[in-house]
């Protein structure tokens, strides 16, 4: 341990220990127990087996023996906490996806969690897999929970995914107010040491939405390529002396203190006040390395209030933060080289937030009116002590948490429908493919344009009537077979006779189906004259004229938009114009329950949205957004096009801190004399 961890964990007395222990106890037992009792589990016996093995090994690890003699200090695992029978290998193998699942899906507040419990627990070395309340740990807690329970295994394994469901929707916001409880308490993050293992965990932990690491060294080189424009020669240590030092940041707080620097819509809303300070008498004679970091947050602020995605009361809370940020730079020479330092972690949790609200919301949006509290009290608070960023960036998280909790909690009615939507794409392709496969390659073009448009669309309906062994199906892909044998030619008597009998009953059938799914007098004509045309001339043993070649119909590559309604609700479903299309890559696998995502609708607007659900059968997402008024439903193949052509985007190339960093990073940075 560190001396710095050291000094962390010293400053949690004996009392305030035993006191923060026993609240994070109680608030994880009561919220797994809801999650668990949420997906239907009610009995008795089960309960008090869940919440005996949730707790067992945080009581194991926090008895006097085992903190004393260590003996669970390093290996709390699996192998050593037997919870599962050798005879139950399915459930097994399924807790274990499910622990991997839910890793990643609540890895951000799952890693910060940690960093705090290790702490907490005075054990800066504590690996992920043997924290005490893991999601490794619940799924031990739901084994002991299954072998306690009468029911038979197959209605165990049956009840794995409700649980999942409500443990996914329920341990983002567990972790983040445990971490906020944390903080409450004063408990510092451990610098935790990580395992190969965990390494994928711990990197997610620091996602900039999507899983991909957090980036730190775009800062890092921001702020060197703001030390390649200092004049050569001049001292990194050199500048004022401690007096001095303190009167510049007397000054800071006086500035800090002025809310007329701070309005988003001055004439100066657009850039960063910082360069207002640099000209003061006050900042002239900072030392070279505070020199540095004025230029470096002066870029990132600029880059900030720039951003046309950001709304005027959005940019008021950010210039808020400027001279608090700056000073809290200043105060530590790792503000740069540490992703995690306190005001770098803010920053990143505010831009995280800002994700998705749009350049028009108003300072009476929730996350807006949060994110102004945050800083009013960030800039009347902060002097000079960091756990003032601390407290506020958890709070952020919590709230967020809390709000991403409630927007996943209002998913099922639009889950359901996203089913519904996934049954009539499934109806459209198995149509597609049934019209297509019976095309011969001398079709008329006006026959085959007609089928592949309307035709489509009867076999569409009869596979949702019965399905694909389905009577209406049956006669419907039938009646499509008779009408494409009745436009060939026919050299013999008996074919010839055999039409003439079947042409009058066919197009009765062709019209009533027609009728079904509503194809109008305009667009069946000239196929039912086509038609006629052709099958007189087949009955007469002739052949009719081909007509002249016209270019060829390309092939749909874009997208449509379905609309469903149901109980109140509505979905928007982007899908493909070719019910076909197939899966070209397997960049949407790569996404998890809670990032973000932007992609193009058909009309060329962007939407921004959550992800709340991917289908297990054909791997399509769900988008929500607070500022909706429906749900999005994206098909995986336009997705997958979108992803690949980059008209879609995710993750850190959505946060508004990281592009600010590398907004900063690539403009011209001017010379400093």
């Amino acid at each position: 341990m560190t001396q710095q961890e050291k000094s962390h964990a010293s400053a949690l007395t004996p009392s305030s220990r035993s006191a923060a222990l026993e609240e994070v106890r109680t608030l994880f037992l009561s919220r797994v127990e809801r999650a668990v009792r949420s997906a239907g589990v009610e009995s008795a016996v089960s309960i008090a087996a869940l919440r005996d093995g949730a707790i067992q090994l945080l009581d194991q690890m926090t008895t006097e023996n085992a903190r004393t003699g260590f003996a669970l200090a390093n290996s709390l695992t699996a192998s050593q906490i037997r919870l599962v029978d050798d005879n139950q290998l399915e459930l097994s193998i399924r807790l274990g996806d499910i622990s991997k699942r839910l890793r990643d899906e609540c890895s951000a507040f799952l890693y910060k969690f940690h960093q705090r419990f290790a702490t907490l627990l005075d054990r800066p070395t504590l690996r992920m897999a043997d924290n005490p309340l893991s999601p490794d740990a619940i799924c031990r807690a739901l084994a002991e929970m299954f072998g306690s329970s009468d029911s038979a295994h197959r209605q165990a394994i049956a009840r794995l995914n409700e649980i999942e469901t409500h443990l996914a929707r329920e341990l983002p916001l567990v972790y983040a107010e445990l971490s906020e409880l944390m903080v409450r308490y004063g408990v510092a993050p451990a610098k935790v040491v990580s395992s190969a293992d965990e390494a994928r965990v711990v990197a997610s932990g620091k996602r900039g939405g999507e899983g991909g690491p957090a980036r730190g060294d775009a800062m890092v080189a921001l702020q060197q390529a703001v030390l390649s424009k200092q004049p050569s020669g001049r001292e990194a240590g050199g500048g004022e002396s401690a007096p001095r030092f303190e009167q510049i940041l007397g000054q800071l707080d006086q500035w800090q203190a002025r809310d007329d620097l701070f309005d988003a819509s001055a004439p100066r809303g657009t850039s960063s006040v910082l360069h207002t300070l640099k000209k003061t008498e006050a900042l002239s004679r900072l030392r070279a390395q505070d020199a540095v970091t004025l230029d470096v947050l002066s870029a990132l602020f600029d880059a900030l209030l720039e951003d046309h995605r950001l709304s005027p009361a959005l940019k008021t809370a950010v210039a808020r933060l400027q001279v608090p940020v700056l000073k809290s730079a200043i105060l530590a020479p790792t503000f740069f080289n540490d992703p995690e330092h306190p005001a770098r972690a803010l920053l990143q949790s505010m831009g995280q937030a800002m994700i998705g609200l749009g350049p028009a919301v108003d300072a009476d949006h929730p996350v807006c009116a949060e994110l102004q509290r945050i800083a009013s009290s960030i800039q009347s608070g902060f002097q000079r002590d960091p756990e003032v960023l601390v407290r506020n960036g958890a709070q952020l998280e919590s709230f967020m948490a809390r709000r991403n909790h409630e927007l996943q909690g209002s998913a099922q009615g639009f889950i359901a429908l996203a089913r519904e939507q996934e049954k009539q794409d499934l109806a459209a392709r198995a149509a597609w493919r049934a019209v297509i496969s019976r095309l011969p390659g001398n079709v008329p073009r006006i026959i085959g344009d007609f089928l592949r448009e309307h035709w489509t669309k009867v076999l569409a309906a009869a596979w949702l009537d019965g399905g694909p062994d389905g009577h209406r199906w049956r006669n419907n892909t039938a009646a499509l077979d008779d009408l494409i044998w009745s436009i060939q030619p026919k050299v013999e008597p008996e074919e010839r006779q055999r039409l003439g009998k079947m042409v009058p009953g066919l197009l009765a059938r062709i019209k009533g189906e027609m009728d079904g799914v509503n194809v109008n007098a305009e667009a069946r004509a000239p196929f039912l004259e086509a038609c006629f045309a052709f099958q007189a001339a087949a009955i007469r043993g002739r052949t009719v004229p081909s007509p002249p070649p016209v270019p060829a119909k390309e092939a749909a590559d874009g997208d449509i938009l379905a609309v469903l309604h149901m109980a109140g609700l509505t979905l928007q479903s982007l899908r493909p114009s070719n019910p076909d299309a197939r899966v070209t890559s397997d960049l949407v696998r790569e996404l998890v329950i809670g990032d973000w995502v932007e992609f193009s609708m058909p009309d060329g607007s962007a939407r921004c949205g959550r992800l709340c659900w991917i289908s297990p059968e054909m791997g399509n997402p769900l988008f929500m957004n607070a500022g909706w008024d429906s749900a999005i439903s994206v098909a995986r193949t336009t997705l997958e096009r979108q992803l690949a052509s980059e008209a879609a985007s995710t993750g850190a190339t959505l946060s508004v801190f990281d592009n600010a960093i590398e907004k900063a990073l690539h403009q011209s940075i001017p010379d400093r004399v």
